[in-house]
C-alpha cells in the first residue's frame, strides 16, 4: 500500500461509518414515527418542563444538520485532497463522524426515552 493511498482509505472509511449513522438516523425515525407523541424533549439546555418540548417534525433536524455537515466536510475534504494535503481532509471527515454519531446517539435516546 503506498504512502498515498493510506489517507484516502482512512477517509473512505470515515465517510462509510458516518453514512452508516446518517442510515440509522433515518431506519430509527422510520421505525418509530407512528410511536412519537406531538411534543418530544429537544431543547434540554432549557429550564425543565414545557420549554424543553418541541414537536416531533423537529427530531428530523438532527439528521438534516448532520447530513449538511458531512456533504460539507466531504466536498471540503475532497478539494483539500486534491491539493495533496493529507492530514487536514483526515480531521474534517472526523469532525463530521463525530457529529454524526453524537447526533444519532442523542436522536436514540430522545426517542427511547419517550417509545
Amino acid at each position: 500500500m503506498g504512502e498515498e493511498e493510506k489517507p484516502q482509505k482512512i477517509i473512505n472509511l470515515l465517510n462509510r461509518i458516518n453514512i452508516a449513522s446518517l442510515i440509522a438516523d433515518g431506519v430509527a425515525l422510520f421505525w418509530k414515527r407512528n410511536l412519537l407523541p406531538e411534543k418530544v424533549p429537544l431543547f434540554y439546555s432549557r429550564p425543565w418542563g414545557e420549554e424543553q418540548l418541541a414537536g416531533r417534525e423537529w427530531l428530523f433536524s438532527i439528521p438534516a444538520l448532520s447530513l449538511l455537515i458531512f456533504l460539507i466536510n466531504w466536498q471540503l475534504g475532497k478539494l483539500l485532497f486534491k491539493k495533496k494535503e493529507t492530514f487536514l481532509p483526515i480531521v474534517i471527515e472526523s469532525f463530521a463522524l463525530l457529529f454524526s454519531v453524537l447526533g444519532t446517539i442523542t436522536l436514540l435516546r430522545i426517542i427511547f426515552l419517550i417509545t
